[in-house]
């Protein structure tokens, strides 16, 4: 097998297992603990994740488009430590100033060393990419998801303690860290310490933009949690996540859609072809919303009865807004390829502003339906996000694909 196969095996392989690391441990927990331990596993999980962007900063993004060596790998390096670290501090912040009860206080904060791990180990993945062994990265992901999964399961079952079974997972982190990304990392490139504090700075600049946005994108999908953890109990957050959890789903189908089509979305760009640019546009949204004509009528019939059967909990009073859930991935699932096309034509500072005009809509939003509506409102409150991330962008996407294609021409 040559080096493109095998990176595309182990990526996708490790990309695929490591985004459905949540969905095996929510059932694990949702099975072997409570139904309130499980609302908070759910709660701390989506936080860490919030947690990972602040400590990603911006990813790959500007790493692996580097061609120039206008930044060093060591210094990709040595700042991804320092934004871990500050990221950390943020987690600390939060658990303090929400005053949470000990127990749930350790699970956020060690669910947030994990992430923050993560976003490290993220950094020399961008570098093993860099040097065409992606598929070293790639392993790393599936080795750390199934070590990660199969001992959750073990250490959970043996104790219903959530505090050991996530710190379970720290250790693991630690030590593929370790033993795996540096060791493979250092094979390819000398890591030396950078700390050249106007470097980091200028890296930090120019990562910005793409930094606020995605972190904005992700603060507003995961704002009911917050509320609901704010007026009603980690019960009901449970019931949120496992509803909301097939969203996911239809949002992961779609990326594998999305990926191959973003190089000749890229063409067209360059190419100044804007009737094909739309065309490949509309080709992939009109895909992803007709397969509602299947996929909620199979939700209806097999929805709540797949889930009741997988978490073991009662569930047929949500089957409407099950559908609602379903409906609004496919929206928001749209909305990300109407969102990611943009990025192509290099609108990211102008998306932005948009996406903080949508958060301060959608706090309104969570505000009166969680508060006066309970978990039927987060829920309600969910689709409603997704449906206005929907609408903004068909109308923001024909707006700026105009403004682009005409000034190029």
């Amino acid at each position: 097998m040559n080096n493109l196969k095998k990176d595309y095996f182990w990526n996708t392989l490790g990309t695929s297992l490591f985004s459905f690391n949540s969905l095996f441990f929510m059932i694990i927990v949702t099975r072997f603990n409570s139904l309130s331990d499980a609302g908070i596993f759910s709660f701390a999980y989506a936080t860490a994740g919030i947690i990972n962007y602040f400590a990603l900063y911006s990813g790959r993004t500007y790493q692996i488009s580097n061609t120039n060596e206008k930044f060093t790998g060591s210094l990709y390096i040595v700042t991804r430590y320092l934004t871990a670290f500050f990221a950390l501090l943020i987690s600390i912040v939060f658990v303090v100033i929400n005053g949470y009860p000990l127990n749930k206080a350790i699970i956020i904060f060690l669910l947030c060393i994990v992430k923050c791990l993560e976003a490290v180990s993220d950094v020399y993945y961008g570098i093993l990419q860099g040097h065409s062994k992606l598929y070293i990265a790639g392993k790393s992901m599936t080795y750390k998801s199934l070590i990660s999964v199969i001992g959750f399961i073990i250490i959970d079952l043996l104790t219903r303690n959530l505090i050991v079974s996530c710190f379970y997972l720290l250790i693991v982190n630690i030590a593929v860290l370790i033993l795996y990304d540096i060791r493979n990392t250092s094979k390819f490139m000398h890591i030396v310490k950078d700390f050249k504090k106007s470097s980091i700075i200028l890296l930090l600049r120019v990562s910005s933009y793409t930094f606020l946005f995605t972190l904005t994108v992700t603060v507003i999908m995961n704002l009911p949690r917050y509320f609901i953890d704010f007026f009603l109990n980690d019960s009901d957050q449970a019931i949120y996540g496992i509803i909301s959890m097939p969203a996911t789903f239809v949002m992961l189908f779609s990326q594998f859609i999305l990926q191959p089509s973003l190089v000749s979305l890229s063409n067209h760009y360059k190419s100044k072809e804007k009737r094909n640019f739309n065309k490949v546009v509309f080709k992939i949204s009109s895909f992803i919303l007709v397969s509602m004509v299947v996929i909620l009528p199979v939700a209806y019939i097999l929805g709540v009865p797949v889930l009741e059967f997988v978490y073991g909990v009662e569930l047929s009073e949500y089957t409407f807004l099950l559908l609602l859930v379903i409906l609004g991935s496919a929206f928001y699932a749209v909305s990300n390829v109407l969102l990611n096309s943009l990025i192509v034509v290099h609108c990211n500072k102008e998306q932005l502003y948009v996406q903080v005009f949508i958060l301060i809509i959608s706090l309104v939003i969570c505000y009166f339906l969680v508060n006066y509506l309970g978990i039927n409102g987060g829920l309600l409150s969910y689709f409603s996000i997704l449906a206005l991330q929907f609408i903004v962008y068909v109308f923001f996407y024909r707006f700026v694909i105009e403004k682009v294609f005409n000034k190029e021409n």
